[in-house]
């Protein structure tokens, strides 16, 4: 039944000891990648709304340079998309933070 369908060759990236943040050697988010990228997600989505977006839109085209072989490319993209998400929600929660501690103590 099977012997019609050409087997199609598996890409393995080769091993490397820089991966991406939160990815593995295989191109899938780890464990702690998806936890940080789900919190980090909805505090950009409620505070950035257009950077969930690009942020999105840059893990699709790494998730695509991947499968076609083009690792480092796909962990420049993967780099591009945390950064997104990661500096300025971080930067307005502490800015936040700050003003809600000087709206109560001054």
């Amino acid at each position: 039944m099977y012997e019609a369908v050409p087997q199609q060759p598996v890409f393995r990236p080769a091993a490397s000891d820089h991966l991406a943040l939160g990815v593995g050697a295989d191109g899938t988010y780890t464990l702690g990648g998806q936890v940080a990228a789900f919190l980090l997600g909805v505090l950009t989505m409620l505070l950035f709304f257009p950077l969930i977006v690009v942020a999105a839109l840059l893990y699709t085209r790494a998730e695509e340079r991947f499968a076609s072989g083009e690792v480092e490319r796909g962990r420049r993209l993967v780099t591009w998309s945390w950064v997104c998400i990661t500096p300025l929600p971080a930067l307005a929660l502490v800015v936040g933070s700050l003003a809600a501690v000087v709206a109560l103590v001054g």
